[in-house]
């Protein structure tokens, strides 16, 4: 459940060395949003970032600004004690294990959680003023508003050709469906070798995503190995996504 966003501010600190780098946030605003409005890109690019309250306690740059300085300040205002370390470029063999989540900026975010959560049924694991997770076995989807604010966004809403689910019957989630009218497609299944597949699409402010459901056909299921890939993944199905106070 989405919280009432605050017009009040809470001003964070960063002590870095010698230096404090301060920044006035809403107690909606994520630590990440002072980091990126405080402490210069060219101090910070190539290196590890670390964040401590006063008593050393964990802040994370997803917390939001209002917790952490009722947590660690004084409710109006924090110091974070800050610790850069540079990034080791070592050499070595690597693989891309799998896909963990997909992110995206929607302009009605709200929609997009009634559409992912109810309609497609996926697991709700936060959703708050920040930001909005929902996952699927051990993937997730991440939601943010479209802004020209949020970190790491040019403030434009995303565009994908298709995002893919597996669902265990077709049958069952043709008949779900129909229920919903956020979901436009012809309902037609197309047969492939390893799958059946179902195409639809979603509407969201005036972007248009393409969804694909698909029932992976008998002898075509299962991993070799499956702790090859989720051994090293993040089990967003095991409990709520982000640490709140």
């Amino acid at each position: 459940m989405a919280h009432k966003k605050s017009d009040k501010t809470v001003q964070v600190d960063f002590a870095l060395g010698d230096t404090t780098y301060a920044t006035t946030l809403k107690p909606f605003e994520i630590i990440h949003d002072g980091i990126h409005h405080a402490i210069p890109e060219e101090i910070r690019r190539g290196y590890r970032l670390v964040l401590r309250g006063p008593g050393g306690e964990e802040v994370y740059p997803d917390m939001f600004a209002g917790e952490v300085a009722r947590g660690y300040g004084d409710g109006l205002s924090v110091t974070l004690t800050a610790t850069l370390t540079a990034i080791e470029a070592t050499p070595g063999a690597w693989r891309n294990v799998g896909f963990d989540h997909l992110a995206i900026t929607v302009e009605d975010r709200e929609a997009a959680f009634h559409f992912f959560s109810e309609v497609l049924q996926m697991s709700v694991m936060r959703h708050d003023p920040h930001l909005t997770v929902l996952s699927t076995g051990h993937t997730a989807l991440f939601l943010f508003d479209t802004g020209p604010d949020v970190p790491m966004s040019d403030g434009t809403a995303s565009r994908w050709h298709h995002i893919g689910f597996v669902v265990d019957n077709l049958e069952h989630a043709y008949h779900h469906l129909q229920s919903y009218s956020e979901l436009v497609s012809d309902f037609t299944l197309l047969e492939r070798q390893e799958r059946w597949s179902l195409y639809g699409h979603y509407c969201n402010g005036s972007v248009n995503f393409m969804v694909q459901l698909s029932e992976i056909r008998e002898g075509w299921t299962g991993f070799d190995d499956p702790e090859a890939v989720t051994r090293h993944l993040y089990d967003y199905s095991g409990q709520r996504y982000g640490k709140r106070l």
